[in-house]
């Protein structure tokens, strides 16, 4: 049985990614500071799943991969983890910029590289990186420079990794969500009229769920899409056509 980790795989778009995976065959190390719950319920669901429970923004992410082998090798990573400052740049603190490029690009190299060793002595891994939709808009009704930086910069470690590792037998890509309803962007679509802007925008005429991302995500971890890496999917419903 293969093995993937999935990074903020308690909640959100990362346990719909983990819950995906593990549906199709994947025993899931669901890595975040508490995942015993969501262990529990993907073993109630009849779901392999382990915990894997690292604080990223305190304890080094390679103890992420030390973990997880102990499960056997791993062959796919899934960074879903995410902190958002929202803030305009000239009220943003260096430590808050800090914090959001940490969590999301360091750890996201940090991770990778910690995992492709092992993934190339199996010759085969897939890599997934969570992007977002604001690469491409530079943000949204409300401010978030930290954010649209640190994910824009997973668009450049996509690619140079995918260019770098193709010949390992690793696939290197990343998935931009548009806007979806978790308790992550609880803070925006909360607030009537900042929903009312967004959703104006969106040619499907809402927000999307999290396993409607997942399921795409999921798919790219598998074998079908050998043929596929250092691309940039965007599922939005149709946000970016607008």
């Amino acid at each position: 049985m293969r093995v993937a980790i999935v990074t903020g795989g308690s909640r959100g778009i990362g346990r719909a990614l983990a819950e995906e995976l593990a549906k199709k065959g994947f025993k899931v190390g669901i890595v975040s500071r508490h995942p015993e719950g969501a262990v529990k319920s993907f073993q109630e669901m009849g779901l392999p799943a382990f915990p894997v429970a690292v604080d990223l923004e305190k304890d080094p992410p390679e103890k992420v991969v030390d973990l997880a082998l102990a499960e056997g090798d791993i062959h796919a990573l899934i960074h879903a983890a995410g902190i958002n400052v929202r803030k305009p740049a000239l009220e943003l603190s260096y430590e808050e910029w800090r914090r959001v490029l940490y969590l999301h690009l360091d750890v996201a190299f940090l991770l990778a590289k910690a995992v492709a060793p092992h993934m190339a002595c199996v010759g085969w891994g897939r890599i997934l990186f969570i992007g977002s939709v604001t690469t491409f808009t530079s943000g949204g009704p409300v401010p978030i420079p930290a954010y649209v930086s640190a994910k824009t910069g997973l668009l450049g470690l996509t690619r140079a990794l995918a260019k770098e590792w193709a010949p390992l037998g690793i696939r290197v890509n990343l998935l931009c969500p548009g806007y979806v309803q978790t308790d992550f962007t609880a803070p925006v679509w909360s607030n009537p009229d900042l929903y009312q802007a967004i959703t104006s925008r969106i040619p499907v005429g809402r927000w999307a769920s999290p396993g409607e991302i997942a399921k795409v995500g999921a798919l790219l971890c598998t074998e079908d899409m050998d043929y596929v890496t250092g691309t940039t999917v965007v599922v939005d419903g149709g946000f970016l056509s607008y």
